[in-house]
């Protein structure tokens, strides 16, 4: 049977991060839908390519070695024959290049953007091109708002998150790799070492904490341009053996249960699809309000002020405290993360590829 749907997913990304992840969640969800046929553009090598590979969908390896990516435009181009109906590019420099091939193809395909990162878009005019921009929170939406992009165009789908199966989960694996003996109160955060994250305010929430419970123990899993700020600070507050940069932890989602608090401290957030991983997994979160994160909390949980170390302290100290608070807010977590499932995404996903193409 012929599909009744064709889509052509670009993404430009060199690493694996929550996008990546995502892209794969929507791939493999729309591979089961009926009547869809797709493919991948992605970096030859990339993990991306890996994994959707394995899921029995085609994908199309490109070089992807500048901002102009001279490799991605030629092989989008030369796909846009097959007839694609929709192309939907998952980041800022897929849009780029799928736009030019379209542009030089003169192709007629629908053009559909994910937004997922908070910051001011560097070409606000791209971003114009698409038929319609799915942005992953309201806090995206409004920040291409206030950028000119009209709000008519942008649908807000929230990520989505899995729950592993049983079979697949990896105990002690984050315990082991930040060094701390099962009996320790371990506190976490899972994210790129990027300023964005907030680590410092997690690191001098972290000194806070220690100085009522030196008992506790607090990981950073992520790797990133920050390491080194983050080493000195660490020194600086005299907590290093307590406070550790464990690196990145590739499927940290299967270990999250070794944490006794997940902390999400971020300055700017697209959505926070780990914090929805910790609670999926059953641990009370501590979360600031920044973007994306005010709609996972929406209004079931407590949120603490960006770069607010005092009272992010005090969340983690509460949650330490209080084996009471703490069973209540890994049930309210776990109910609350339900509503961001893979099926919804995939669903709002597909609403929006039909809305794009119109009647």
């Amino acid at each position: 049977m012929l599909p009744d749907l064709t889509v052509l997913h670009v993404d430009s990304a060199r690493e694996w991060r929550g996008g990546q992840n995502q892209a794969r969640l929507l791939i493999q969800g729309l591979r089961d839908a009926p009547h869809v046929a797709q493919g991948l553009v992605a970096r030859g090598g990339s993990r991306l390519i890996d994994e959707v590979s394995a899921l029995a969908v085609t994908v199309f390896p490109v070089r992807w070695n500048a901002a102009t990516a001279p490799g991605a435009v030629a092989g989008i181009s030369r796909l846009l024959g097959s007839g694609w109906d929709v192309i939907h590019v998952h980041d800022s420099l897929a849009l780029q290049a799928a736009a030019l091939a379209m542009a030089l193809r003169g192709s007629t395909a629908t053009l559909v953007a994910s937004r997922r990162i908070p910051n001011p878009m560097r070409s606000p005019w791209m971003w114009r091109r698409p038929a319609l921009v799915i942005a992953v929170s309201r806090a995206i939406r409004d920040a291409m708002a206030s950028q000119g992009i009209e709000t008519s165009r942008i649908r807000v789908v929230h990520d989505g998150v899995q729950v592993p199966p049983e079979d697949a989960l990896r105990p002690g694996e984050l315990r082991r790799r930040a060094r701390v003996p099962r009996e320790a109160p371990l506190v976490g955060a899972v994210a790129a070492l990027v300023p964005d994250k907030g680590h410092a305010s997690f690191i001098r929430a972290a000194a806070k904490v220690l100085s009522k419970r030196p008992d506790a123990r607090f990981a950073v899993f992520g790797e990133g341009s920050e390491r080194s700020r983050l080493e000195a600070l660490i020194g600086e507050l005299g907590v290093g053996e307590r406070v550790i940069l464990a690196g990145y932890a590739p499927d940290a989602a299967l270990s999250l249960a070794d944490l006794d608090v997940f902390v999400h401290p971020s300055l700017r957030e697209g959505l926070g699809t780990a914090c929805l991983e910790a609670m999926v997994a059953g641990v009370p979160v501590a979360l600031t309000s920044a973007g994306g994160l005010a709609d996972i909390a929406g209004d079931v949980m407590p949120t603490v002020a960006p770069d607010d170390p005092a009272a992010l302290s005090v969340e983690i100290l509460r949650l330490l405290d209080d084996p009471e608070l703490k069973a209540r807010r890994s049930d309210v977590g776990r109910t609350r993360a339900h509503q961001f499932s893979v099926e919804r995404l995939v669903d709002k996903t597909l609403d929006c590829y039909r809305e794009a193409l119109g009647p």
